[in-house]
């Protein structure tokens, strides 16, 4: 029994205006497919669009690249910063309910916007499922040139910079000393959701 596998016919321009974007691997198509339209689109646009729905979503699924410096798309857009804390970890040994062992990777990202992003998968290069973290942003600057480092605690107050500037009780004062405006408490709702 013989199988052949015939290629569909790519269209010199796709719905986003661009042709497909080459691609020298030979692996991909060169075009994404949008799964509830059915529109083309080259990976430049996908991977706008990408980024764009990561702003509304509070879980995201993407890649870990191949470095562990970044969460990126499947053609390797860019999505979030990883921590450099988290790229160069060796991974944990851990067991399965069934008796296997498979190595766990944690990763903790920043998106483009300054959300806060935490996953789980099997090491760099692999596919993660991201969940947005409700944890403080407030960053402490270090003057040795380290990077800086997110407070973490439970984010109690949101800011008035945008939907990602979330503070606990502490940082909240401070960013009134700071900057001058006030920063309001998040509802008894988004409270009980926000457990990071």
């Amino acid at each position: 029994m013989t199988t052949s596998s015939t290629t569909a016919p790519v269209a010199d321009v796709l719905d986003c205006g661009h042709p497909p974007t080459p691609d020298p691997t030979g692996i991909g198509t060169g075009r994404a497919i949008d799964p509830t339209t059915g529109a083309t689109s080259c990976y430049p646009c996908s991977d706008e669009r990408e980024r764009e729905a990561m702003t509304r979503a509070n879980t995201f699924v993407g890649y870990v690249s191949s470095a562990g410096d970044a969460l990126t798309t499947w053609p390797g857009g860019h999505l979030a910063t990883i921590d450099p804390t988290d790229a160069h970890q060796v991974g944990r040994r851990t067991y399965t309910p069934s008796g296997g062992r498979w190595t766990r990777y944690v990763w903790h990202a920043t998106d483009v916007d300054g959300g806060r992003w935490a996953g789980v998968n099997g090491g760099p290069g692999l596919v993660i499922r991201v969940h947005r973290l409700r944890v403080c942003t407030w960053q402490t600057e270090f003057g040795n040139g380290r990077a800086p480092r997110y407070c973490h605690r439970r984010a109690t107050h949101a800011g008035q910079g945008g939907a990602f500037d979330l503070y606990c009780r502490t940082h909240a004062r401070q960013v009134f000393d700071l900057y001058g405006w006030t920063t309001t408490a998040l509802p008894p709702r988004a409270l009980a959701q926000t457990g990071a």
